[in-house]
């Protein structure tokens, strides 16, 4: 089999890429792979499964480490638009597998004048295998023993998000 996070710096930017053109907005989205599928949570959903509040940090580890767990995924990964002080805007793709090993890179893409993409570059303009775009990558693959009552939130939250679960079948 391929390595996982190779698996993923290969398929996770040219699927949400897709999605992105296809959708005309670049939302906030975690990936993650197992031998067989590539899964995509979008983040914007979960003020409707978390009492109107959105995933922030704290709730984005446990969640994200309670999926890899679940699935045994071997690579996971997180998607967002960001704007840089020359307000290029880019997707920053932060990626890590199981052994620690990490991988960034950046897609520019434009937008009209009401915010909708027009464009996603699928060539790369940075990348990095040392430093993340954002990290709460870090956390990532953090063995955590959740408390019982965590846990039966995370089971909860679980249960409300898999039917939101976009997968692609992997041809490996």
């Amino acid at each position: 089999m391929t390595n996982p996070l190779e698996l993923l710096k290969t398929e996770f930017p040219k699927n949400f890429n897709q999605i992105v053109r296809q959708h005309k907005a670049v939302n906030k989205v975690i990936s993650f792979c197992d031998d067989e599928n590539l899964y995509f949570l979008f983040t914007g959903m979960f003020a409707e499964v978390n009492g109107g509040k959105g995933i922030n940090d704290e709730l984005e580890t446990y969640f994200v480490n309670y999926l890899i767990d679940k699935y045994k995924a071997q690579a996971v990964g997180r998607a967002s638009a960001y704007a840089l002080e020359d307000q290029t805007t880019f997707i920053g793709y932060d990626m890590k597998g199981a052994a620690n090993e990490i991988w960034s890179q950046q897609n520019n893409f434009a937008v009209d004048d009401e915010n909708k993409v027009t464009h996603v570059d699928d060539s790369y303009t940075n990348s990095s295998n040392q430093t993340p775009i954002n990290t709460i990558l870090h956390t990532y693959f953090d063995k955590i023993d959740f408390p019982e009552d965590t846990l039966a939130f995370l089971n909860n939250l679980y249960a409300q998000v898999k039917p939101s679960l976009h997968v692609v079948k992997l041809n490996s």
